[in-house]
Protein backbone atom coordinates (compact mmCIF):
# COMPACT_ATOMS: atom_id res chain seq x y z
CA UNK A 1 0.00 0.00 0.00
CA UNK A 2 2.93 2.58 1.01
CA UNK A 3 4.51 1.61 -2.17
CA UNK A 4 1.22 2.72 -4.24
CA UNK A 5 0.97 5.56 -2.40
CA UNK A 6 4.42 6.36 -3.17
CA UNK A 7 3.97 5.90 -7.28
CA UNK A 8 1.23 8.08 -7.20
CA UNK A 9 2.65 10.91 -5.58
CA UNK A 10 6.18 10.18 -7.98
CA UNK A 11 3.85 11.04 -10.59
CA UNK A 12 5.19 14.99 -11.77
CA UNK A 13 7.09 15.01 -8.82
CA UNK A 14 10.38 14.23 -7.15
CA UNK A 15 9.47 13.10 -3.40
CA UNK A 16 12.53 13.58 -0.49
CA UNK A 17 14.97 10.57 -0.12
CA UNK A 18 13.75 9.91 3.23
CA UNK A 19 9.88 10.15 2.23
CA UNK A 20 9.03 6.54 2.67
CA UNK A 21 10.81 6.40 5.93
CA UNK A 22 8.86 9.21 7.34
CA UNK A 23 5.26 7.98 6.19
CA UNK A 24 6.21 4.79 7.89
CA UNK A 25 7.01 6.64 11.07
CA UNK A 26 4.04 8.46 11.06
CA UNK A 27 1.67 5.56 10.94
CA UNK A 28 3.42 3.64 13.33
CA UNK A 29 3.26 6.56 15.67
CA UNK A 30 -0.38 7.35 15.10
CA UNK A 31 -1.36 3.42 15.53
CA UNK A 32 0.56 3.34 18.80
CA UNK A 33 -1.01 4.27 21.86
CA UNK A 34 0.82 7.52 23.90
CA UNK A 35 1.01 7.63 27.59
CA UNK A 36 -0.32 10.93 28.05
CA UNK A 37 0.57 10.79 32.13
CA UNK A 38 0.15 14.54 33.89
CA UNK A 39 1.83 15.23 37.56
CA UNK A 40 -0.76 14.10 39.79
CA UNK A 41 -3.06 12.05 37.58
CA UNK A 42 -3.71 8.54 36.58
CA UNK A 43 -1.85 7.40 33.94
CA UNK A 44 -4.10 7.62 30.78
CA UNK A 45 -3.54 5.92 27.26
CA UNK A 46 -4.47 7.79 24.11
CA UNK A 47 -4.47 7.78 20.53
CA UNK A 48 -2.30 10.85 18.59
CA UNK A 49 -5.26 12.81 16.88
CA UNK A 50 -4.02 13.81 13.38
CA UNK A 51 -4.14 17.41 13.87
CA UNK A 52 -2.57 17.42 16.91
CA UNK A 53 0.38 14.89 15.82
CA UNK A 54 1.05 17.51 12.89
CA UNK A 55 1.32 20.17 15.92
CA UNK A 56 3.24 18.32 17.90
CA UNK A 57 5.97 17.68 15.10
CA UNK A 58 5.99 21.07 13.58
CA UNK A 59 4.17 20.02 10.26
CA UNK A 60 1.29 21.20 8.28
CA UNK A 61 -2.16 19.52 9.52
CA UNK A 62 -3.74 19.64 6.09
CA UNK A 63 -1.01 18.35 4.55
CA UNK A 64 -0.94 15.26 6.75
CA UNK A 65 -4.63 14.37 6.64
CA UNK A 66 -4.70 14.87 3.37
CA UNK A 67 -2.06 12.20 3.17
CA UNK A 68 -3.48 9.90 5.24
CA UNK A 69 -6.89 9.94 3.72
CA UNK A 70 -4.92 9.48 0.12
CA UNK A 71 -3.33 6.23 1.73
CA UNK A 72 -6.95 5.44 2.92
CA UNK A 73 -8.32 5.67 -0.40
CA UNK A 74 -5.54 3.55 -1.82
CA UNK A 75 -6.64 0.98 1.05
CA UNK A 76 -10.12 0.61 0.47
CA UNK A 77 -8.78 0.01 -3.41
CA UNK A 78 -6.95 -2.56 -2.37
CA UNK A 79 -8.40 -4.98 0.44
CA UNK A 80 -12.28 -3.75 0.18
CA UNK A 81 -12.92 -6.97 2.01
CA UNK A 82 -11.42 -5.45 5.61
CA UNK A 83 -13.94 -2.12 5.55
CA UNK A 84 -15.75 -2.02 8.07
CA UNK A 85 -19.18 -1.49 7.14
CA UNK A 86 -19.77 1.59 8.85
CA UNK A 87 -17.04 3.26 6.57
CA UNK A 88 -18.48 1.56 3.32
CA UNK A 89 -19.42 4.44 0.81
CA UNK A 90 -23.01 3.95 0.26
CA UNK A 91 -23.98 3.95 -3.30
CA UNK A 92 -26.16 7.15 -4.90
CA UNK A 93 -29.58 7.16 -4.11
CA UNK A 94 -31.83 5.91 -6.42
CA UNK A 95 -35.28 8.57 -7.31
CA UNK A 96 -37.24 5.71 -5.68
CA UNK A 97 -35.82 6.29 -2.49
CA UNK A 98 -35.16 9.91 -2.81
CA UNK A 99 -39.10 10.03 -3.80
CA UNK A 100 -39.81 7.74 -0.39
CA UNK A 101 -37.56 10.01 1.62
CA UNK A 102 -39.57 13.08 0.76
CA UNK A 103 -42.78 11.07 0.87
CA UNK A 104 -42.19 10.46 4.52
CA UNK A 105 -40.64 13.67 6.12
CA UNK A 106 -43.83 15.30 4.35
CA UNK A 107 -46.10 12.68 6.22
CA UNK A 108 -44.07 13.89 9.54
CA UNK A 109 -40.98 11.06 10.22
CA UNK A 110 -38.06 12.40 11.75
CA UNK A 111 -35.01 13.50 9.78
CA UNK A 112 -32.92 11.68 12.10
CA UNK A 113 -34.51 8.24 11.40
CA UNK A 114 -35.11 8.61 8.33
CA UNK A 115 -31.36 9.50 7.62
CA UNK A 116 -30.49 5.98 9.57
CA UNK A 117 -33.03 4.20 7.69
CA UNK A 118 -31.09 4.88 4.55
CA UNK A 119 -27.58 5.28 5.74
CA UNK A 120 -26.99 9.02 4.93
CA UNK A 121 -26.09 12.14 7.21
CA UNK A 122 -29.15 14.19 8.81
CA UNK A 123 -28.24 17.47 6.72
CA UNK A 124 -28.83 15.36 3.21
CA UNK A 125 -32.31 14.57 4.07
CA UNK A 126 -32.81 18.22 4.78
CA UNK A 127 -31.04 18.95 1.30
CA UNK A 128 -33.59 16.61 -0.39
CA UNK A 129 -36.58 18.14 1.38
CA UNK A 130 -36.63 21.73 1.59
CA UNK A 131 -39.83 22.30 -0.15
CA UNK A 132 -41.08 19.44 1.64
CA UNK A 133 -39.90 21.11 4.79
CA UNK A 134 -41.18 24.72 3.52
CA UNK A 135 -44.66 22.67 3.07
CA UNK A 136 -44.79 21.26 6.80
CA UNK A 137 -43.96 24.60 8.30
CA UNK A 138 -46.58 26.62 6.20
CA UNK A 139 -49.12 23.51 7.61
CA UNK A 140 -47.59 24.62 11.09
CA UNK A 141 -48.35 27.75 10.47
CA UNK A 142 -51.55 27.81 9.50
CA UNK A 143 -52.35 25.06 12.45
CA UNK A 144 -51.23 27.73 14.96
CA UNK A 145 -53.22 30.48 13.21
CA UNK A 146 -55.98 28.62 13.62
CA UNK A 147 -55.57 27.48 16.87
CA UNK A 148 -54.88 30.81 17.96
CA UNK A 149 -58.00 32.15 16.31
CA UNK A 150 -60.13 29.58 17.80
CA UNK A 151 -59.10 30.51 21.25
CA UNK A 152 -59.75 34.37 20.43
CA UNK A 153 -63.04 33.79 19.55
CA UNK A 154 -63.83 31.30 22.68
CA UNK A 155 -62.58 34.24 24.92
CA UNK A 156 -65.03 36.57 23.40
CA UNK A 157 -67.90 34.18 23.75
CA UNK A 158 -67.27 33.63 27.65
CA UNK A 159 -69.69 35.04 29.43
CA UNK A 160 -68.42 38.31 31.93
CA UNK A 161 -69.35 37.95 35.36
CA UNK A 162 -71.37 41.30 35.97
CA UNK A 163 -72.41 42.40 39.06
CA UNK A 164 -75.83 42.94 40.07
CA UNK A 165 -75.55 46.47 40.87
CA UNK A 166 -73.14 49.50 41.00
CA UNK A 167 -73.20 49.08 44.81
CA UNK A 168 -70.97 46.56 44.66
CA UNK A 169 -68.38 48.70 42.61
CA UNK A 170 -68.37 51.40 45.52
CA UNK A 171 -66.00 51.52 48.11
Amino acid sequence: MIEAYLEQCKRGRALPEDFKRNLVQWLSELSRLQNKKEWGQPRTLRYWSIPAYALAHNMKQASLMKRLRELEKIARQKFPDSIPSSRKARPPLTEKEIQEIREQYLAGADAKKLAEQFRIAPSHVGQLCRKENHLRREERERREAAHEAANATESQTEPIDKFESEEEYSF
